[in-house]
């Protein structure tokens, strides 16, 4: 094992606390002979282990099967990670990032030697997703998957919506509890749904779908004046990440986005996560589970050792699927979809006029609106729109910013059905 922290203890835990139940299901011994990390005097909850700081020398050693890698990080896990498959070793892992950006080469490395590649743990924590996608619904063609693939920004969207909150204290609080890093870019931000979204696109639709394709947006700017008007237009707002087929490529996008109060991930709240999957011939499927933590984690990870461990134990040839070519993925400018928007208006005569207006003049149609009242003759006006491209809509949202009956366009959010 390269790396001993929360995740690795929760797979050491579970191999030693269900070792029977495990070993049988897999019909021989698994031995944890080594654990690498780079500091062996850190403290650690699980004691009697045997860590060396030489990751080389296990990735080296004739006599080890498999590595399972939990360190995370692209340097060294990557280069020890290739070197182990090079040198005939099946291969676990649970770093997003890694795969993310390098696991068509890895997984190139593992198929060229007839080697397992298996790296659940990395999306969803404990939820199964990548070993669905893979087999069960592989005789799907992917019509659409939407998932909260992160726990933190689902805690804060939550917390917001059900207590009023602002994000600023609610993103204390999480760090309070130790949901959020003392460093929130990675969630708050969007690059771990990015990296999962990546993951999880290239496995559904068979070629590389590289992170930085995948348009990403924060939830900084949501804020709870758009819970409030979410809440009263029927909708919720999560942080989703949404591939979809759409003519001759797909569309890949993670941001925040309103989805009707009845859709099933509408009611995912907390640190959980989930994943709603369209087939063309399995219709709507859903998971969700605990995405994050030692134990549900680390489940995963010894998930997929099981299963490496029978195709060991059989003879079995490597469970990898390259893929060949990058995704063509179609520019935002393209997207169609609906729009909620926020804005500070004059409260004045013909105001409404000439905003409906100005949309008109972009191909936006308006659905519906609210008008709240403001002092010093000011209103806070919100509309949302019919589906419409998202180059006309910010083409109409640039005009509205020139337009003297508008304060300020204080946001705007996308719309799912």
């Amino acid at each position: 094992m390269l790396g001993f922290g929360t995740v690795g203890q929760g797979a050491y835990r579970m191999l030693r606390d269900n070792y029977e139940a495990i070993k049988k299901k897999v019909g021989a011994d698994i031995e944890i002979v080594r654990v690498g990390v780079r500091d062996v005097d850190k403290p650690r909850s699980e004691s009697g282990v045997k860590l060396t700081t030489d990751l080389r020398g296990i990735v080296d050693d004739p006599t080890i099967d498999m590595v399972i890698e939990v360190m995370g990080g692209l340097d060294p896990a990557g280069a020890l990670i290739a070197k182990a498959l090079e040198s005939g070793k099946h291969v676990v892992t649970a770093n997003k990032e890694l795969i993310a950006k390098e696991g068509v080469d890895l997984v190139h490395i593992a198929a060229q030697r007839g080697l397992d590649l298996h790296y659940e743990a990395a999306v969803g924590g404990g939820i199964p997703l990548i070993q669905p996608l893979k087999h069960q619904l592989a005789g799907n063609d992917l019509i659409k998957l939407m998932g909260i693939l992160n726990g933190t920004t689902n805690y804060i969207l939550t917390k917001m919506a059900e207590e009023g909150a602002d994000f600023d204290e609610v993103l204390a609080l999480a760090q309070e509890k130790g949901y959020a890093e003392a460093d929130p870019t990675s969630d708050v931000d969007g690059f771990d749904t990015q990296y999962k979204l990546a993951i999880l696109g290239s496995i559904g639709f068979q070629k590389t779908l590289p992170p930085g394709r995948v348009y990403r947006e924060g939830i900084r700017s949501v804020a709870k004046r758009d819970m409030e008007f979410a809440e009263l237009f029927g909708y919720r707002i999560k942080l989703l990440g949404i591939v979809e087929a759409v003519g001759h490529g797909v569309s890949a996008r993670v941001h925040p986005t309103m989805i009707p109060k009845d859709h099933p991930l509408a009611d995912v709240r907390g640190v959980y996560n989930a994943v709603w999957i369209r087939g063309d011939f399995v219709g709507d499927v859903m998971f969700s589970g605990r995405g994050a933590g030692g134990d549900p984690t680390g489940s995963a990870v010894i998930g997929d050792v099981i299963d490496v461990c029978r195709n060991i134990r059989i003879g079995g040839a490597g469970n990898v699927l390259p893929q060949d070519g990058e995704i063509d993925v179609i520019a935002m400018d393209e997207l169609v979809t609906k729009y909620y928007l926020r804005m500070i208006v004059l409260d004045a005569p013909k105001v409404l006029g000439c905003i409906a207006t100005v949309f008109g003049n972009c191909n936006v149609s308006l659905a519906a609106m609210e008008m709240r009242t403001l002092p010093r003759q000011r209103g806070e006006l919100v509309f949302l729109t019919h589906p419409c491209q998202e180059a006309e809509f910010l083409r109409g949202i640039k005009a509205l910013k020139n337009l003297h009956v508008v304060d300020q366009v204080v946001n705007w959010i996308r719309v799912e059905e």
